[in-house]
């Protein structure tokens, strides 16, 4: 019953019982990252009324709601789209919401990445053949405002990425979880009023494809050469029938910045209440959401302090990736269906460790090879391998390279195998984890995680096999 109404933004939640989630994006026309102090409350009201009084920060600007009855799931979405809110397209097999980095807010952006995102995002909206049962699989798109590629094209289907001279790069192929690929670069130099009709070029190629393992599967079948070529063929055909982008000049908002950590995502319904008042009282109306499981709020200027969260630091605005540390992680075996460890709880236990380093580290942690948790590309990434569960290490990934794979512990090891990874990095005085990875050697790391974790086996074929084949 719920499978089908997927692409809804609605999914069955573990165990036998009518509760599903709900997946929350903004409505149409609106800034996909910028979440305003009544929706807030709306998702409060809701979550209190018709779930456990939680919601989860998710990884795509989203946030999501658990034990719904799947009886009132369309009442809940009426209460959303009275506050803007929108669950469509959110989940199952669609176009995802384009997740663009805070562009408004860093003064290194290029374009104004938020207003390039809606309008992507709003044309394939509610267009059934690309959607579930039309569409094979989900699309995933991100855009960034400058080369620092905070928004993460590597793991994406298309990642869009502005450079300085106000022109595009454009990867093909992204995608992490089971069988992780590195995005490829297919196009430079594109004009933004060309970006519409690539991603539309993609999608059509794709749903045309049947391809059900994702688009990532037919560029690497196909060769990356084809898969333009049937991209571009598309691209010229429908570019004189699309509407014409907005100006992605930048906007640059002046104001300074809290950013409030949430590790592995959840949120009480009360918090959020919480910090809408601040960014009523301090701020815009608004608060920001990205892909790292926190929140982030812009200020006035003339803000130095916030007596409500005088725990945590006024600062101006800038890049938010690498921003920690952060320790993301999915749902899990509390509520999904295909979860096999404890991500929440892991997860508080390894951000003790990694709040000690006070560095901006990103640990990512999955309960399933769907990788929700993005563990591919965190400095340290975390994810179940195999039937008989183990926990695959990857380190050093980043917004424009998968992370190494460095091997696998048994579920009750992996809290220990990050603590000696963390001890190793702090040692070594090198900054930046990739940067460590590369000049440390996969093969040393190997060898302190042999010596000092009793679980830890080094790559072997299944590995390969599974993970494979970029």
């Amino acid at each position: 019953m719920v499978y089908p109404r997927r692409h809804e933004g609605i999914y069955k939640n573990r165990g036998d019982n009518p509760w599903v989630s709900i997946r929350i994006r903004q409505g149409v026309g609106r800034d996909p990252s910028k979440w305003f102090s009544n929706q807030l409350r709306v998702v409060a009201e809701v979550s209190k009324a018709y779930s456990d009084g939680r919601a989860m920060l998710g990884t795509r600007g989203d946030i999501e709601i658990f034990k719904v009855d799947f009886r009132l799931f369309d009442e809940v979405v009426t209460r959303l789209k009275e506050a803007g809110l929108d669950p469509r397209d959110s989940c199952g097999n669609s176009v995802r919401n384009p997740i663009p980095c805070t562009s408004q807010f860093c003064p290194y952006a290029h374009v104004n990445a938020e207003v390039l995102s809606t309008f992507i995002g709003d044309y394939f909206r509610y267009k059934s053949e690309y959607e579930q049962p039309s569409l094979p699989h989900r699309i995933k798109i991100s855009i960034s405002a400058c080369e620092r590629a905070c928004a993460v094209p590597v793991a994406q289907d298309i990642g869009i990425v502005a450079k300085s001279n106000g022109k595009f790069d454009i990867y093909l192929g992204g995608g992490i979880g089971e069988h992780a690929f590195s995005a490829k670069l297919a196009f430079t130099d594109v004009d933004a009023e060309d970006l519409l009709p690539i991603c539309m070029g993609v999608a059509e190629v794709f749903r045309r494809s049947g391809e059900r393992r994702g688009f990532k599967w037919v560029v690497k079948l196909r060769g990356l050469d084809k898969a333009k070529e049937e991209v571009l063929a598309i691209a010229r055909e429908v570019k004189p029938k699309l509407p014409k982008p907005p100006d992605p000049t930048p906007r640059f908002i002046k104001s300074r910045i809290v950013k409030i950590p949430y590790p592995t995502g959840w949120v009480a319904a009360d918090e959020l209440i919480r910090l809408a008042n601040v960014a009523d009282r301090y701020g815009f109306g608004y608060v920001l959401l990205f892909n790292n499981q926190s929140i982030y709020i812009p200020i006035r200027e003339e803000v130095d302090r916030i007596e409500e969260l005088s725990n945590y630091e006024v600062r101006d605005p800038g890049p938010m990736y690498p921003d920690g540390p952060t320790t993301v992680a999915c749902l899990g075996n509390e509520l999904c269906p295909p979860g096999l460890i404890d991500t929440t709880g892991l997860g508080h236990k390894i951000h003790i460790h990694l709040s000690k380093l006070n560095e901006p580290i990103r640990v990512g942690i999955s309960g399933c090879t769907h990788d929700c948790g993005m563990s591919w590309i965190a400095d340290i990434g975390l994810e179940p391998f195999g039937s008989k569960t183990r926990i695959l290490i990857t380190m050093g990934g980043s917004p424009t390279a998968l992370g190494f794979v460095i091997g696998t512990v048994d579920p009750g090891d992996a809290e220990l195998a990050v603590q000696v990874l963390l001890d190793m990095y702090r040692r070594s005085g090198v900054r930046g984890v990739r940067n460590f990875v590369v000049k440390v050697g996969v093969d040393a790391i190997r060898s302190e995680l042999t010596r000092l974790v009793s679980s830890f086996r080094s790559p072997d074929k299944d590995i390969n096999i599974v993970f494979g084949p970029d």
